[in-house]
């Protein structure tokens, strides 16, 4: 017998045994070997072929979703340059907005000390018993020096309102400031309202002028000059007897109520020696 007929029995007795249906699909199946396997490969295809289908159609979906349109990214791109453009408007306009004036000279400018008022005329303050003579006839006076702050005009006459002025070692941030028919800059209302006067005599540099125009001095250190030959001293506190006196009336001069003060004092010395001192009269 041969080999097909003998499957085919056997196909036939096993759907017997267990009734039609799937059976009738096996005994064709193990008739056609070449079929059953071009089934199988077709039903590999169709698999493969809809898990392919699947995979495309959830990476278009996932694509479609997470990518940005061309308007959304122009749309991003524009506010990223626009916030740093903001960025950088408000840097410029903080930096634009606000200036710091230092004064030439002073506390925060260049510090001068006292060996550096050999051949000047400086304000000055001492007492009476700061004066003495010694046994070779030589009269020496021990004096206070003080300076005041110098501001260069050109940066005085562009203050502004939020730009900050430091004046003997203390900022003073610009609320108001103008200019009086008299050339003095007045800050934050003026002295009266806590705020600073600066006055020039020559319209090149500013000094900041505090009550009955006394500017406002600083120390710089103490040193002992000694009186020159000619040395004169004029007193001017009173303003209807002004009078001079020479070094040895110096030394028995009464100093009086007004005393020898930074406001009222001016020294004048050459090559370290004092060759003349006045006091003004201050109301």
């Amino acid at each position: 017998m041969k080999k097909t007929n003998m499957v085919f029995i056997a196909a036939l007795l096993s759907l017997l045994l267990t009734g039609c249906g799937p059976a009738t699909e096996s005994i064709a199946d193990a008739a056609n070997p070449t079929t059953t396997a071009q089934k199988a490969t077709e039903n590999a295809t169709e698999q493969a072929a809809e898990t392919e289908t699947e995979s495309v159609t959830e990476t278009e979906s996932v694509t479609e979703t997470e990518k940005p349109t061309d308007a959304e990214t122009t749309e991003s791109a524009a506010e990223t340059t626009g916030a740093a453009e903001n960025t950088t408007e408000s840097a410029t306009s903080a930096a634009a907005e606000q200036n710091e004036v230092f004064a030439l000279n002073g506390p925060l400018g260049r510090y001068q000390g006292p060996d550096e008022f050999g051949s000047a005329t400086f304000a000055a303050s001492f007492e009476k018993e700061d004066l003495v003579k010694a046994d070779d006839g030589t009269i020496t006076l021990n004096v206070m020096i003080y300076r005041y702050e110098l501001f260069s005009a050109d940066d005085i006459e562009t203050l502004k309102k939020g730009d900050v002025i430091w004046c003997l070692g203390s900022d003073v941030l610009i609320d108001t400031i103008e200019k009086t028919d008299s050339g003095l800059i007045v800050i934050n209302g003026g002295i009266e309202n806590g705020g600073r006067v600066l006055k020039t005599d020559d319209g090149a540099v500013y000094f900041e002028s505090g009550m009955s125009d006394v500017k406002s001095y600083y120390e710089i250190g103490e040193k002992a000059f000694v009186l020159a030959d000619d040395f004169v001293l004029t007193d001017s506190s009173d303003l209807d007897n002004p009078v001079t006196y020479t070094a040895e009336e110096f030394l028995s001069f009464d100093h009086g109520a007004a005393g020898f003060i930074n406001a009222n004092t001016l020294v004048t010395t050459s090559s370290d020696v004092i060759t003349a001192i006045e006091r003004v009269y201050i109301p």
